[in-house]
């Protein structure tokens, strides 16, 4: 596994090492969004607590993953 963090203007894969509270704040918005669109899918109606409960636990997720990414690449 390579953990290179080199940022390229290109793409955001560099993202989360250079500014991981821009990286949080896109996964929160992208979770939300893509939450919203399947519960329009499915049901028809959107259910803020539920959707809101989702997007909290994501974010949460993907924090601790970046915690640990940086733990493991020795920073």
């Amino acid at each position: 596994m390579d953990l290179d963090l080199e940022t390229d203007p290109a793409s955001v894969e560099g993202l989360p090492a250079e500014r991981p509270v821009v990286a949080v704040a896109i996964a929160a918005v992208v979770a939300t969004v893509v939450y919203l669109a399947i519960q329009l899918a499915m049901d028809g109606q959107i259910d803020v607590v539920e959707t809101a409960a989702f997007a909290i636990v994501f974010t949460g997720v993907y924090v601790a993953f970046l915690y640990l990414r940086r733990q493991f690449a020795g920073e």
